[in-house]
C-alpha cells in the first residue's frame, strides 16, 4: 500500500484505512504509519469491515484515538465510543473534528464502562494517551479518576438492530464481563473481546488466580458461538481459559449469540 503524503506540521493528515480515506489530527504519526502499511490489527479491521453494515451500532469500549470508531462510521454504523483516558479523548475529538461527516455518526462518552456507577481510578503504564491506560494500575503509573457508566445504562442508549461490541480495555475486561448481560443478552449481538493476560499478571501473579478470573469472564458467553481471531480471520473454536490466561491462545475472541 502506498502511504498518503504527510502534511505540514499542525495540519490534518490524510490516511488510508483499508478502503477508507480519512483525516487525522492527533499525535500518533507512527501509529497511522502502521495502519496505512496494514500492520495494525489487520484481522480486527477486516472483521469490522465484514460485520459492520448500515444500521449496525458499534459500541466501542476503549476507543482510544478512534481508528475503529471512524472506520465503522465510514461503513455506515452508528457508533458509541467510550474513552476514559483524557489525553486520548482529546485526540479522538480532534480526529472527529476533521471528519465532520463521520463525526455525525459517532457519539463520544468521556467515561469508563464499569460494573458500578460512580468514579474509578485509572493509570497509564507509560504515559496518558498511549493506548495502555487501565483500571489495573501498575506501581508508579500516572493516575487519574473518571466517571463510570454501567452496561445496563449503555444498553438503554442503544436502539433496535444489530449490535457489535468491541471491548478492548487493557485488563479491565476480567472484572467487567460478568456484568455485561444487559448488552450481550440482546438477540443480535456480537462481541469482540481483547484479553490482556500480560497486564493481568502484573497485578495477579498467581497463574491459578488468572485462570479463574478468565473462567469467570467467559461465563457470560455461555451459549454463544465462539471464534478465535487469527491473522487469517475468525476460526470457530471453544475458548480455553487456561490457554488464554497463559498467553498460549489468541488474545482476541469473537462471540456471536447462537
Amino acid at each position: 500500500m502506498t502511504r498518503t503524503d504527510r502534511t505540514e506540521a499542525g495540519a490534518p493528515r490524510r490516511i488510508k484505512l483499508r478502503e477508507t480515506v480519512l483525516s487525522v489530527a492527533d499525535d500518533q504519526p507512527t501509529f497511522w504509519d502502521k495502519v496505512e502499511s496494514g500492520l495494525w490489527e489487520p484481522e480486527t479491521l477486516a472483521l469490522i469491515g465484514h460485520q459492520i453494515t448500515p444500521g449496525t451500532t458499534l459500541l466501542d469500549l476503549g476507543a482510544w484515538v478512534g481508528p475503529t470508531a471512524l472506520y465503522a462510521a465510514a461503513r455506515g454504523a452508528r457508533v458509541i465510543a467510550l474513552e476514559a483516558d483524557p489525553v486520548a479523548l482529546a485526540q479522538l475529538r480532534r480526529n472527529l473534528a476533521v471528519n465532520p461527516d463521520l463525526a455525525k455518526r459517532i457519539e463520544v462518552l468521556a467515561c469508563a464502562v464499569h460494573a458500578a456507577e460512580g468514579r474509578v481510578a485509572f493509570g497509564a503504564r507509560r504515559k496518558p494517551g498511549d493506548s495502555m491506560s487501565s483500571v489495573l494500575i501498575a506501581p508508579g503509573a500516572a493516575t487519574w479518576t473518571v466517571d463510570t457508566i454501567t452496561p445496563l445504562a449503555l444498553a438503554g442508549r442503544i436502539g433496535p438492530g444489530k449490535l457489535f461490541v468491541k471491548l478492548d480495555i487493557e485488563g479491565g475486561e476480567y472484572e467487567l464481563l460478568p456484568f455485561m448481560r444487559p448488552l450481550v443478552d440482546r438477540p443480535d449481538c456480537r462481541v469482540l473481546v481483547s484479553f490482556h493476560p500480560g497486564i493481568l499478571a502484573t497485578v495477579m501473579p498467581d497463574a491459578a488466580q488468572r485462570e479463574a478470573a478468565t473462567v469467570r469472564a467467559l461465563e457470560v458467553f455461555s451459549g454463544f458461538a465462539s471464534h478465535a481471531l487469527e491473522r487469517s480471520g475468525p476460526v470457530a473454536r471453544k475458548p480455553d481459559a487456561a490457554a488464554i490466561a497463559s498467553g498460549a491462545a489468541p488474545d482476541k475472541w469473537l462471540f456471536v449469540r447462537a
